[in-house]
């Protein structure tokens, strides 16, 4: 494992309804908790993935606490630490508060992790964070793209611009979930990605960019660290604070805005788990 590893804090977002994958995910239960692929739950196996990094922060809403701590192994319960909403607000406001947290600690670069996704090659997945922690150093906000399969509707697309290193390339924008026709333009041109919503930056350089895009979300969710409670290693957020963010997508934020972004494209067996045909192509390939 390169001792990098050891400086990048793994920011786990085990938040969501998972309403797509009714009645299988539940609010009580989302797709993150459940494990009908096998023995362990898509949470697990995200834990499971960053094995070796400095311990994880974990994002989720507050009525969950009892499965994460349910569904940690033992090591993970003493070193991992929680930031628990009063509500979901989304994943801007999520990764702000981690990042806030982790700038009180002194920690600086931060992988965000959705917990809803299946990745089969992990020593890809993790060739890949390597080459990303370079750019992240330098002030990059780093995403890794997935070649598109097919021309899917369903997940935004970033466009690969100038090569800045081996595998690396600056972001020439992004586009939310285009139309089947756009889609299929992008899957001919060659030179589009899927966003798979993993990300990894430093986050004082990723609260600068918020503070420029949406200030009220930077201030919000500082008050909404700033004023939590806490109960052993659980950050309870400020409810008050955080309730009153604007409920916005990371991309939407800042990562379609800034001119700083990186994409480092990765073939790792990526598959977002969110949807009945996603589910069954996943369970049965």
């Amino acid at each position: 494992m390169p001792p990098e590893f050891l400086d990048v804090t793994p920011v786990i977002l085990a938040g969501g309804a998972g309403r797509r994958l009714r009645p299988l995910s539940r609010e009580e239960r989302p797709k993150p908790f459940l494990t009908p692929w096998g023995r362990r739950s898509l949470f697990q196996e995200t834990l499971a993935r960053v094995e070796g990094f400095s311990p994880p922060l974990i994002v989720c809403n507050q009525k969950h606490r009892g499965l994460v701590v349910e569904q940690m192994p033992e090591g993970a319960r003493k070193s991992a630490a929680m930031l628990l909403e009063p509500a979901g607000r989304n994943t801007a406001p999520a990764i702000a508060a981690a990042a806030h947290w982790l700038a009180r600690q002194d920690n600086d670069l931060m992988l965000v992790l959705p917990s809803d996704h299946m990745i089969r090659n992990v020593t890809a997945f993790r060739q890949a964070v390597t080459g990303g922690i370079g750019p992240a150093r330098q002030g990059r906000l780093v995403t890794f793209g997935i070649r598109p399969r097919h021309p899917a509707t369903r997940f935004g697309y970033i466009r690969r611009g100038k090569v800045l290193a081996a595998g690396a390339y600056e972001v020439s924008s992004f586009t939310e979930k285009p139309d089947k026709k756009t889609a299929l333009s992008f899957l001919r041109a060659g030179d589009y990605e899927w966003n798979s919503g993993l990300f990894l930056f430093s986050a004082r350089h990723f609260l600068a960019a918020l503070e420029t895009y949406v200030p009220e979300m930077h201030q919000g969710s500082y008050e909404a660290v700033a004023r939590a409670s806490r109960y052993n290693q659980a950050l309870y957020l400020n409810e008050q604070a955080f309730s009153a963010l604007p409920s916005l997508c990371v991309d939407k934020a800042v990562m379609e805005k800034m001119d700083r972004g990186v994409v480092i494209p990765v073939d790792m067996g990526w598959r977002d788990v969110g949807t009945w045909p996603s589910f069954f192509s996943f369970l049965f390939r």
